[in-house]
């Protein structure tokens, strides 16, 4: 006889929904979240829910304003530049370790998120796809692109860590509402840059291409939100 689901399994998945409707931008910066729909929408309580909030509420993802609930957070111009900081620490040390580790299955991955990239450059430089589908597809390559990398250094706590803060910077990304072409294709030459490092397991090579990618996005994002966020 099958044991029915625990409270505490079905707050891992209340988690789990809740941050991918985080990334497919399924709630703006600012939207409330309501704990019964979305219990009814997943299919369990609104108790799972509230547990699964407050994990993201202690992540920065998510904040409890008295007499409205759960919102998700609003990124400030500080927030912003936070992020970027401690990507930048982190994140080009990690992908000049992973020049070493990275394996030819990895590599290949790398490559193909890279070419989807592309595709989806081609379909919005063509007219043929709207700016929020390609928005929301991308934000998905370009986060299988930085998680294969990580996946490829082998530290747990470093992967949940960087993990976050891409979450938090497509979060952020969200207000933007859509990619310019422009934005497609410095991206695409970022990661180009960061996977020939890589290919060439050249550490250097690979950490230099990273942080240039990690400032871009920070000057971009910070261009764009600097009339958008508060202080």
């Amino acid at each position: 006889m099958r044991k029915p689901t625990s409270e505490k399994n079905q707050s891992e998945i209340a988690y789990e929904v809740l941050r991918q409707k985080l990334l497919n931008r399924e709630f703006a910066p600012g939207a409330r979240i309501r704990y019964g729909p979305l219990g009814d929408e997943i299919g369990m309580s609104a108790t799972p829910v509230r547990e699964a909030i407050g994990r993201l509420a202690s992540e920065g993802l998510i904040e409890l304003v008295p007499q409205l609930g759960a919102v998700v957070k609003r990124p400030t111009l500080r927030d912003t530049t936070e992020l970027y900081e401690m990507r930048e620490a982190i994140e080009p040390y990690a992908a000049a370790k992973a020049s070493q580790l990275i394996s030819a299955r990895q590599l290949k991955s790398l490559q193909s998120t890279i070419d989807t990239m592309k595709k989806l450059h081609d379909a919005m430089t063509a007219g043929k796809k709207q700016g929020q589908d390609i928005a929301v597809r991308f934000d998905k390559s370009d986060l299988k692109f930085h998680q294969t990398i990580m996946n490829a250094v082998n530290n747990q706590r470093m992967l949940t860590v960087i993990g976050d803060f891409h979450l938090l910077t497509e979060i952020i990304g969200a207000a933007r509402h859509s990619y310019s072409i422009e934005v497609l294709e410095m991206t695409i030459a970022d990661h180009t840059a960061i996977f020939e490092g890589l290919t060439s397991r050249d550490p250097e090579m690979t950490r230099k291409a990273m942080t240039v990618h990690i400032q871009n996005s920070r000057e971009l994002t910070l261009s764009r939100l600097q009339d958008e966020c508060p202080q």
